[in-house]
């Protein structure tokens, strides 16, 4: 992105003014993280102030078991291999009531 793009993108941000379709592409497509950065915390600064809040998740898989064979995934088993899984509900409901005390704000 070149200097004077990045100037005027600068200009509607401090501006408080909307961006158009193509200043969004246009951001999108900038490899310089630490400006878009910067812009961001502007904006969320100024919309929420200083305030910054997490979400505390756990994943409970019922199972593990898969047929769908996706190449990314380092995580399912076959049916019948070692390692697989397919969890009964009420071991589900009790790990999930392990957890109460975890502050979890998803599960």
């Amino acid at each position: 992105m070149d200097v004077g793009l990045k100037r005027e993108l600068e200009a509607k941000v401090h501006a408080g003014e909307r961006l158009t379709r193509e200043d969004g592409i246009a951001l999108y497509e900038c490899d310089d993280l630490a400006w878009l950065g910067g812009l961001a915390h502007e904006v969320r600064t100024r919309k929420n102030g200083d305030v910054v809040h997490f979400n505390v998740n756990r994943h409970l898989n019922m199972t593990n078991v898969c047929t769908a064979s996706c190449a990314y995934c380092s995580f399912q088993r076959k049916p019948g291999e070692k390692d697989a899984y397919t969890m009964r509900i009420e071991e589900a409901v009790r790990l999930a009531k392990a957890m109460e005390n975890e502050n979890l704000t998803e599960l």
